[in-house]
């Protein structure tokens, strides 16, 4: 029987794309098998480190006579030197061709290296519904122009789902077992944009299917949130809805934020996050930072942590700045990589003692949490999103009552009740 592995790297977006491309191979009768002489890599391009570890594993491949298909955003022009550098025979696939990929399976066994643009429609094409969490694309592209932004030249163009499409797949998705529905997308705020429909209006449908499940929203950027803010609000009121917006601001300084492109203002996120715990306490606010912007000054790394200590949200993802071909950033001259690393090292510190702060609050409550994940022990998430380890024997997708008895800066510790 043909085989062929898959491993994927970035975001839920490209976990998604992932679940399609599996679902078109087993289709055409493929066994999905990490021994396998054919590999997938679904890469990623938003960091620089990122990109160097992919790039070593496309050379590692080749070395061990490994055939090599490389799908994703690291196979865009700006990248793809590098790509057919690590192995001349890999074949490409981009983000808008994975419609493609039993074509690119086979053009790889035959050794012929070849790049594959444009496609079907991701919502016709086969797909696979995993459990308990299911990861559904709602869009990609973005109306953004963010200067430090490499995807945006990956996947350039604002192609949402339909919204009876993302029904019928949720629906489908929790017959089979799907606990937590995962809406992801370039920027799920622009959801709709393209085709006449909103984010609320589609949230609403999928609120409406029958079944025990729960809806993560994945990340939305706070002009879009302050615009829908209201229908936000009344969405989030659902217990089918985690108290979890992933918002990113990336900086605190508003000048910083302007030299970015960003199409949102500081004072916008913060209104936006006011708002949601005026209504919802202990809603999980998640936010990203990135440190050493090439025209950061230390004033303006100073006005990031004190927007943090205003807010304090309880993740914050924190990004070293990192050039990427192509991008207006990549223009600019970088702030020296050891001043880089002592303010990334410094704010890492911070933010740890600001989420530490925030999980104290529950300690000794009693919370409702949905096994999600098998790591050391069982690990599940809270109505707000919140991570919790659970040291008993649980089985994935189960409910379960527990009393919070611990707590660091990124989990909690329950035991059942």
């Amino acid at each position: 029987m043909k085989s062929v592995a898959i491993e994927t790297y970035g975001c839920t977006l490209n976990q998604a794309d992932s679940d399609i491309i599996k679902g078109i191979l087993e289709e055409a009768g493929y066994l999905l098998s990490p021994d396998s002489p054919i590999v997938i890599l679904n890469t990623c391009a938003v960091k620089e480190t990122t990109e160097n570890k992919i790039i070593f594993r496309i050379a590692k491949l080749k070395s061990e006579g490994k055939k090599v298909v490389v799908a994703g955003c690291l196979g865009m022009s700006p990248n793809e030197k590098r790509v057919r550098e690590a192995d001349p025979d890999a074949v490409i696939v981009l983000p808008d061709a994975i419609s493609h990929i039993v074509e690119a399976v086979e053009c790889a066994e035959r050794g012929e290296a070849k790049t594959f643009i444009g496609g079907s429609e991701k919502g016709m094409l086969p797909r696979i519904y995993t459990k308990p969490i299911l990861r559904i694309a709602v869009q990609e592209g973005c109306i953004g122009n963010c200067y430090f932004c490499q995807t945006r030249i990956a996947r350039p163009k604002l192609t949402s789902q339909k919204p009876l499409w993302i029904k019928r797949w949720v629906e489908e998705g929790v017959k089979k077992g799907a606990k937590e529905i995962q809406i992801t997308g370039q920027d799920t705020g622009a959801y709709g944009l393209d085709i006449g429909s909103n984010l609320p209006e589609m949230l609403k449908e999928v609120l409406s299917i029958d079944g025990e499940f729960r809806v993560r929203l994945g990340m939305i950027n706070p002009g879009h949130a302050k615009k829908m803010l209201p229908e936000l609000l009344e969405i989030m009121e659902s217990k089918k809805f985690y108290k979890f917006l992933h918002l990113p601001v990336q900086s605190g300084s508003e000048k910083v934020r302007e030299e970015m492109n960003r199409a949102h203002s500081v004072e916008d996120f913060e209104e936006v996050v006011s708002d949601v715990r005026g209504k919802f306490p202990d809603a999980t606010i998640s936010t990203d930072i990135i440190v050493g912007y090439p025209t950061e000054s230390e004033e303006d790394f100073e006005a990031s942590k004190k927007l943090l200590e205003r807010i304090k949200p309880d993740i914050v993802n924190i990004s070293k700045f990192s050039s990427r071909r192509g991008t207006e950033a990549s223009r600019l001259k970088k702030i020296d990589t050891v001043e880089v690393k002592k303010r990334t090292v410094e704010l890492s510190k911070f933010v740890k003692k600001l989420g530490k702060e925030r999980n104290s609050r529950y300690l000794e409550r009693i919370e409702k949490v949905l096994i999600t994940e098998m790591q050391k022990t069982p690990t599940g998430r809270m109505g707000n999103y919140k991570q919790v380890c659970v040291d008993a024997d649980l089985k994935l997708g189960e409910w379960v009552n527990v009393k919070i008895v611990d707590f660091n800066h990124g989990s909690l510790f329950g035991e059942l009740i």
